[in-house]
């Protein structure tokens, strides 16, 4: 029987994609903190989201429990480092992530 190791970029790249992402984030209207503390924290708990650098706050649109927050921010995606797709994708399947409108490799 052979046994099938993953090589080390499938899984766990040597080192995460650095994007700049625009998007659009819900954010709960009793967050604690500012709009960019709660942007930060809902970003942050991302499963590929190994780091928030920055976000810049470019909309805002109130809704009936959350606010819905356009923001461009530069992370670090744990995927492979020239994978901007893939990046995306992981962006997008995050929990509170409405929309992925672009992603750039940085």
């Amino acid at each position: 029987m052979a046994i099938k190791q993953s090589s080390q970029n499938e899984s766990h790249p040597d080192r995460p994609a650095a994007v700049r992402a625009s998007m659009t984030v819900l954010v709960t209207r009793d967050a604690d903190g500012d709009l960019a503390a709660g942007v930060r924290k809902r970003l942050a708990a991302v499963e590929s989201v190994e780091a928030v650098e920055s976000v810049e706050i470019r909309g805002l649109k109130p809704a009936l429990n959350d606010l819905r927050v356009g923001v461009d921010a530069a992370l670090l995606v744990d995927v492979p480092p020239d994978d901007r797709e893939r990046a995306a994708e992981s962006l997008a399947d995050g929990f509170g992530v409405k929309a992925v409108e672009s992603v750039e490799l940085r």
